[in-house]
């Protein structure tokens, strides 16, 4: 069953899934923080489409901004990032839909593409490092924020790493969560030596472009 090239489709096909992250007190620019075991995130993506598990997810929101912890193991080499080629680094890789089109198949320019990986920046490429990348064939590509409003943190131990990323909601222009209080959400955790592991649907389909294969996120 875990097979899913074996399958007529992927079973994570069959699921809508909404997140309600965590409500935490965190303000954005703060640092060394830690979210609590409540705020995982489900790893649908191994036990339905069979994907390898080898990542978790925490993630909360405030009213400031969203915030995630990842924890990466089993690892050999280091992860392969590069600030040069974020789309193509290892890391989290988050997608969000400032108006949750669940009709549509290419990108607005709502639709923004972030990348927080753990090296690739700083003369030796060491240092973590957030970015924006663009979302192929999207019909208008979203404006990139200014870097402040994107902040990492990593830190390399045996076998993996962990990393803390936050994105403050002035990230998505012209975005209140008043007013849009449900996002289109997907996230993948991309790793060329272990694979890649989401929350649902993997790499065999469009998830990297198509909004309407995405879940949702409802703010509180």
């Amino acid at each position: 069953m875990s097979d899913v090239g074996q399958l007529l489709f992927d079973p994570a096909l069959l699921f809508r899934l909404q997140l309600r992250p965590c409500a935490t007190s965190l303000k954005f620019g703060e640092r060394d923080w830690q979210l609590p075991q409540q705020a995982e995130l489900p790893d649908l993506g191994s036990s339905l489409s069979g994907q390898p598990a080898f990542a978790k997810i925490r993630m909360a929101q405030s009213d400031s901004g969203l915030f995630l912890n990842l924890q990466v193991r089993g690892k050999r080499q280091l992860a392969w990032c590069r600030e040069s080629r974020v789309e193509d680094s290892d890391g989290l890789h988050l997608w969000l839909d400032a108006r949750n089109s669940r009709d549509v198949h290419r990108a607005t320019r709502y639709c923004y593409r972030f990348v927080f990986a753990p090296l690739g920046r700083g003369p030796r490429a060491d240092q973590p490092f957030a970015g924006w990348a663009p979302i192929n064939r999207a019909r208008e590509h979203s404006p990139p924020p200014p870097e402040k409003l994107l902040l990492v943190q990593a830190k390399i131990v045996p076998q993996g790493y962990d990393l803390w990323a936050s994105l403050s909601w002035q990230a998505l222009k012209g975005f209140d969560k008043n007013d849009f209080p449900v996002l289109g959400f997907y996230c993948a955790v991309i790793d060329r030596e272990l694979g890649w592991q989401s929350l649902g649907l993997g790499p065999q389909y469009p998830v990297a472009e198509d909004p309407s294969l995405w879940c949702e996120l409802a703010l509180s």
